[in-house]
């Protein structure tokens, strides 16, 4: 007379080592579709003037994320904040900006945006990597991109920015 527990111990360790795949493979599929992809959160791209609507209405800071002699230049967007991604200090003066700018509220929604958009790609994605939840990217930029032709084309409100530092 065989063991019929025999086969069992025997196969065990297969079907468990199948669950944990099928496991495995149930997680990594619900990753994708959160985060897109390359594993990344999905980018949530917004429009110039939908920005400034947003900001007007309360439901979204800008943060215009250019260099100080930009914002000399050409201003910044009405009521925008200014955190600039290019520093001596890098990454942590930009992102220690930011946590003041929203009080440390992760949730806080943001826009941000830069010249033509490729600084406001990296910094959205530096951000959510960061925690951060609402993030947004102006990729049209202040002067145009392949985006479309920006702030400043579009004749949107800018503050003069003589004394930024």
């Amino acid at each position: 007379m065989t063991d019929p527990w025999r086969n069992f111990s025997r196969t065990l360790p297969a079907l468990g080592l199948a669950v944990v795949f099928a496991a495995a493979a149930i997680l990594m599929t619900l990753g994708y579709l959160a985060t897109g992809l390359n594993g990344a959160m999905a980018q949530q791209i917004i429009a110039p003037a939908r920005a400034l609507e947003m900001a007007r209405d309360g439901r979204v800071m800008i943060i215009d994320i250019r260099r100080p002699d930009e914002w000399r230049k050409t201003g910044i967007p009405s009521g925008a904040e200014r955190a600039t991604i290019r520093s001596i200090h890098g990454a942590v003066k930009f992102l220690g900006r930011v946590a003041k700018l929203t009080n440390g509220d992760k949730t806080t929604p943001i826009a941000l945006i830069c010249a033509a958009g490729v600084r406001s790609k990296h910094a959205s994605r530096l951000l959510q990597n960061r925690g951060y939840t609402q993030v947004m990217d102006i990729r049209e930029g202040m002067l145009g991109s392949a985006n479309g032709i920006g702030w400043l084309r579009r004749d949107l409100p800018v503050s003069r920015c003589e004394d930024c530092e």
